[in-house]
């Protein structure tokens, strides 16, 4: 993280420099006022702050943010948010019933919103410091915003942190746990997506994924929900999935339990 910059130019708003410094002070990063060519850097861009990221195999920056007011959430949000989508049904959404839900891998909160949106109270925790004050920016445009106000306000939580270290403390709890580990990708993988691949950049594969799994089904009052590519082995632990919810590319193992009666 320490080849990561921050960019605060002149022509930025007395406001939005002070965010800036603080978040250099905060995560440690060197300060410049023009734009890098060969390092990934923070900026504002439009009011949102983004990661640009040089990727060496395309010789091209890349803009990495949260926007839970366009793009792909907006989308979902607008078009596709129901109980009957195979990520609701995973999650033990039912008509009447919204599940607490503890997102223990959060990256840019896109699931997380999803379930918010659809009235389950959520808790996000991301241990990347880079990821954490993109979701905090995101939060906070979304906070502004009518259409989405309540949403953060009524059902979103983030927390900074290891989730297995904050698992291992045995102060949360939740319904569902939600896992969405980072996994080594291959050319057919979705990962290939410019965007997914920055992540893995940052915060690399989740090598901890199976010790994640034990803590989180401890935790879980009813199910941990682990989503995974298609074809790919189910995360090792010292049981199998009780079911999966399948989809194009990828499917959802559900791990069921003991509190849940199952």
């Amino acid at each position: 993280m320490n080849t990561i910059k921050v960019v605060i130019p002149e022509s930025l708003s007395e406001h939005q420099q002070n965010y800036l410094y603080a978040l250099a002070e905060r995560l440690k990063l060197s300060v410049t006022d023009s734009e890098p060519d060969n390092t990934g850097y923070f900026i504002f861009d439009n009011a949102i702050l983004s990661l640009r990221y040089k990727k060496e195999e395309t010789g091209k920056f890349h803009n990495l943010s949260v926007n839970f007011n366009e793009g792909k959430s907006s989308y979902r949000l607008a078009k596709n948010c129901t109980i009957k989508q195979p990520i609701a049904k995973a999650v033990g959404i039912k008509p009447g019933f919204r599940p607490d839900i503890l997102d223990v891998t959060a990256g840019l909160g896109q699931d997380s919103f999803v379930f918010a949106s659809l009235g389950c109270k959520v808790t996000m925790i991301e241990r990347s410091p880079i990821l954490h004050a993109l979701l905090v920016d995101g939060i906070k445009r979304a906070q502004a915003n009518p259409a989405t106000e309540s949403i953060i306000n009524d059902y979103l939580q983030l927390l900074q942190g290891d989730s297995i270290s904050l698992l291992a403390q045995d102060k949360l709890s939740a319904h569902t746990v939600y896992v969405d580990p980072m996994y080594p990708g291959s050319d057919k993988s979705a990962l290939n997506k410019i965007e997914m691949r920055i992540i893995r950049d940052l915060v690399g594969d989740d090598t901890d994924a199976t010790e994640l799994l034990s803590l989180a089904c401890a935790c879980a009052a009813n199910r941990v929900v682990v989503k995974r590519p298609k074809r790919a082995e189910p995360i090792h632990c010292e049981r199998k999935p009780s079911y999966a919810v399948e989809m194009k590319n990828s499917r959802f193992d559900i791990y069921l339990t003991k509190k849940s009666g199952n």
